[in-house]
C-alpha cells in the first residue's frame, strides 16, 4: 500500500467493487441452497463468506479510525451500523409480518411474531437455539425470520470486536497479529468443540463464530504488508479462491456437520480472495467481481438476502407445489423487493448525512424504533395466542396432534438414550405376541395394526419398540439435528434385537421412513444383516414399506385454503402433490429386494390406499390424511386397519 496517503486508504476502505462481487457470489450460494439447487446444498456457506468480509471491514474501518484519530469513537461506529443496517431490516419485519399475518392462519403467528420480535432486537440466533429450530431440517413450514439467525450474530460481533481492537491497538504493531490470531483460534476451538458436543450452539452462537470475522481480521492486517504482486498472480490467487469457495459449497451435504474442520475451507477461500482484491492490488477493480452483474448484485446483497426467505416461505403458503417455475417467480420477486428496498431505503438513509444529529441521539432514535416495532410484535403473539386459546380447537388444529397413543406412555426416548423402552397393549395372557418395531413413520400405522390384530379378542399381544429418526436398517445413520451419527440408534438396534431374540415373537412388523440418505443397495443389505445375523427368532416378518407424503404441511394447506369442506368442493388438486419421491422409490425398492431373499418374510405397501393414482392428498373423504407433511393421521391410518388386517392376511 505504498504511495496512498492514509484518507485514500480511508476513502476506498468502505467500497471496493470487487468485495461487492464477492458479496454478489455469497448471496448467490445462499439463494441456491434455500431455493434447493441441485449439487449446492452447501450454498448456506455464502453466510460465512459475509462473515470474513465483514471481519475484515470492520477491521479496516477501526484501526484505521484509531491510526488516524488517536481514538475510537464507539457512539460513532455503533450508530453508522445501526444506520447501515437497521432500517432495511426493519421494513423486511413489518412488511413480512403483514404478509404473514394476512395470509397464514392464526396458528403460525405466535412462533412467527416470537421469531420476527427476536430479529428486531438483533437475537434471534439465540430464540432459534431455544426454540430448537434446525437450520439444516428440511420443514414444510419454515419460520419466515430463520435466516434473521446470521444478522444477530453479526450485531453481536459489532459489540464486541471494537472493544477488541482497541484491546489490540492498544499494544505494539508486532503485537496485533498475533493477539488477533489467538483470539481466533481460540473462537475455532471453541466452534470444534460445540461442533460435537452441541452442534447448534456451534452454528448459532456468536462466540463460536467469531474465528471467521477473525480471519477477515487477520487478513486486513496482512493486506497492507504484504507487497502487492502482479496482476497475473493476484488473478491466480482470486481464481483459486472463488474455486475453493464452490468446491466447499459442493462437498457439503446432507450428511455433513457443519461448522466443522471443512468449514475452514470457505472461510480461508474467501480471505484469499480479499488478499487478491485488497487496496493496492493491482487488480482490485479490473476483476469479473468487480463490475456488470456481480456488482449489482453485490450492491443489493444485504436486502436480497434480507427478503429471500421470507419470500420463500410466505411463497409455499400460497404455491402448493415446488416446481422450477415457482422458484424461478419467488427469486425474481426476491430481487424486485430488494431492488426496491436498496433504492428507497437501504442506500438513501446509509448516504444521508446530518452533522446536528449527534450518533448518541442517532442511537436512542433506532432505539427507540426498535422497542416500538418489538413491542407490536409482541403484541401481535400474545394476540394470536389469546386467540387461539380461546376457540375450541377445530378439527384442522385437532389434526396435527392426531398421532398414535404409543406417544402418552414414554415408548420412544429419541436420542436422549440407546435404552429400550417397551409399551405393552392386550391381554399378558394372550397366545400370541407381535412386535412393532420402527421409527416414527412406521410406528404411524399403530392404530391399524391394533385394530387388525384384534387385541380384544385375547389371542393378540402386542408390543411397541420405537425410536424417532432411527430406520430398522444394518447401516449408520447421520442425524442432521445432532450433526453427527446416530450412534443410540445403532446401539438401540443393537439391544432391541437382543430383547427381541429372547422374546422369539411370532410376528415381527417393522416400519421406517424412506427419507434417509441410504442406498437402494444400503437398503437391501442393511435389512437383509439385520435378520441374518441379530434377529433370528420372529416366526414371522412383516416389513412395511415407506409411505409417500406431501411436499407440504397438509394442515397448513387446508386452512389455508378454507377447510376441508372448501378443498372438497374444489375442482383442483389443491393441497395435493405427485408421489413421485426418489429416495423413497429407492428404499421401496432396497426393501423388497432384502424381502425376496428372506424366509417368512413379506413387504407391506399400502401406498396405493394413501396415495392412489401416485396422488397423495391432505384429505381423503372427510377424514384427514397427514398431520404434517409425511407422518399419517391415527385416524387415517386406523381408517386402513382393513387393508392392513388383508395385507398381513389375518382372518
Amino acid at each position: 500500500m505504498q504511495g496512498r496517503t492514509l484518507s485514500q486508504q480511508i476513502k476506498q476502505l468502505p467500497y471496493n467493487p470487487s468485495i461487492q462481487g464477492l458479496r454478489a457470489v455469497a448471496i448467490l450460494l445462499v439463494l441456491a441452497a434455500h431455493t434447493g439447487v441441485p449439487f449446492l446444498y452447501g450454498g448456506f456457506i455464502g453466510v460465512d463468506v459475509f462473515f470474513v468480509i465483514s471481519g475484515y471491514l470492520i477491521t479496516g474501518l477501526l484501526i484505521t479510525e484509531i491510526e488516524k484519530e488517536g481514538g475510537l469513537s464507539l457512539s460513532r461506529f455503533y450508530a453508522r451500523r445501526l444506520k447501515r443496517l437497521m432500517p432495511a431490516l426493519m421494513l423486511m419485519l413489518i412488511v413480512s409480518a403483514a404478509a404473514i399475518f394476512a395470509l397464514t392462519p392464526v396458528t403460525e403467528h405466535p412462533a412467527q411474531a416470537s421469531a420476527a420480535a427476536s430479529a428486531a432486537a438483533w437475537v434471534s440466533n439465540f430464540y432459534f437455539i431455544f426454540a430448537e429450530q434446525n437450520y439444516f431440517e428440511s420443514t414444510s413450514l419454515a419460520n419466515a425470520f430463520l435466516h434473521t439467525w446470521s444478522l444477530g450474530v453479526e450485531e453481536q460481533f459489532y459489540l464486541l470486536w471494537p472493544l477488541m481492537v482497541m484491546l489490540v491497538c492498544s499494544l505494539a504493531s508486532k503485537y496485533r497479529l498475533p493477539l488477533l490470531l489467538a483470539i481466533t483460534l481460540l473462537s475455532l476451538v471453541l466452534c470444534m468443540w460445540l461442533a460435537y458436543s452441541n452442534p447448534v450452539q456451534a452454528f448459532y452462537l456468536m462466540p463460536a463464530r467469531i474465528w471467521q470475522f477473525g480471519f477477515g481480521a487477520i487478513t486486513w492486517l496482512l493486506a497492507r504488508r504484504l507487497v502487492s504482486p502482479s496482476s497475473v498472480a493476484t488473478t491466480i490467487q482470486l481464481v483459486i479462491g472463488i474455486a475453493a469457495i464452490f468446491v466447499s459449497a459442493l462437498l457439503i451435504g446432507e450428511n455433513t456437520r457443519y461448522p466443522d474442520w471443512i468449514s475452514l475451507i470457505p472461510t480461508l477461500a474467501t480471505s484469499l480472495c480479499l488478499l487478491a482484491v485488497s487496496p493496492g492490488s493491482q487488480c482490485m477493480a479490473a476483476t469479473p467481481l468487480a463490475r456488470g452483474p456481480l456488482k449489482y448484485i453485490g450492491d443489493i446483497s444485504y436486502s436480497l438476502y434480507l427478503w429471500h426467505w421470507p419470500v420463500l416461505v410466505i411463497g409455499q403458503h400460497l404455491l402448493t407445489e415446488k416446481t422450477l417455475y415457482t422458484q424461478a417467480a419467488l427469486v425474481l420477486t426476491a430481487f424486485l423487493l430488494a431492488h426496491l428496498s436498496y433504492r428507497l431505503v437501504e442506500n438513501p438513509i446509509r448516504q444521508y448525512q446530518n452533522a446536528r444529529i449527534s450518533p448518541k441521539w442517532q442511537i436512542v432514535a433506532s432505539l427507540v424504533v426498535i422497542v416500538l416495532i418489538n413491542v407490536q410484535l409482541i403484541k401481535w403473539h400474545n394476540s394470536a395466542s389469546d386467540q387461539l386459546a380461546s376457540e375450541a380447537p377445530s378439527a384442522l388444529a385437532l389434526a396435527r396432534s392426531d398421532a398414535p397413543e404409543i406417544y402418552r406412555y414414554g415408548c420412544d426416548d429419541w436420542y436422549a438414550s440407546a435404552q429400550v423402552k417397551t409399551c405393552h397393549f392386550g391381554s399378558k395372557e394372550a397366545s400370541k405376541v407381535a412386535v412393532m418395531w420402527g421409527d416414527s413413520i412406521g410406528l404411524q400405522w399403530f392404530p391399524a395394526i391394533k385394530q387388525a390384530l384384534d387385541l380384544d379378542s385375547g389371542e393378540w399381544r402386542l408390543e411397541v419398540i420405537t425410536k424417532s429418526s432411527c430406520p430398522i436398517v444394518d447401516q449408520p445413520i447421520f442425524y442432521q439435528r445432532i450433526g453427527r451419527i446416530y450412534t443410540e440408534c445403532s446401539e438401540w438396534k443393537k439391544t432391541a434385537a437382543a430383547y427381541l431374540n429372547k422374546l422369539e415373537p411370532d410376528l415381527l412388523l417393522i416400519g421406517s421412513a424412506g427419507t434417509y440418505d441410504l442406498t437402494e443397495e444400503q437398503w437391501t443389505e442393511g435389512t437383509t444383516r439385520i435378520f441374518e445375523e441379530q434377529i433370528t427368532s420372529a416366526k414371522r416378518i412383516a416389513i412395511i414399506a415407506p409411505t409417500y407424503a406431501l411436499g407440504f404441511n397438509g394442515v397448513t394447506c387446508l386452512m389455508e385454503h378454507g377447510g376441508v369442506a372448501r378443498v372438497q368442493a374444489s375442482s383442483k388438486d389443491t393441497c395435493s402433490s405427485p408421489a413421485d419421491d426418489k429416495r423413497r422409490s429407492n428404499a421401496i425398492k432396497g426393501l423388497q429386494r432384502a424381502v425376496d431373499s428372506l424366509l417368512n418374510t413379506a413387504l407391506v405397501d399400502l401406498n396405493d390406499a394413501v396415495c392412489p393414482g401416485q396422488r397423495c392428498n391432505a384429505i381423503s373423504g372427510d377424514l384427514i390424511v397427514f398431520r404434517d407433511n409425511q407422518h399419517l393421521t391415527a385416524s387415517f391410518a386406523l381408517s386402513l386397519a382393513d387393508n392392513m388386517r388383508d395385507a398381513l392376511g389375518m382372518p
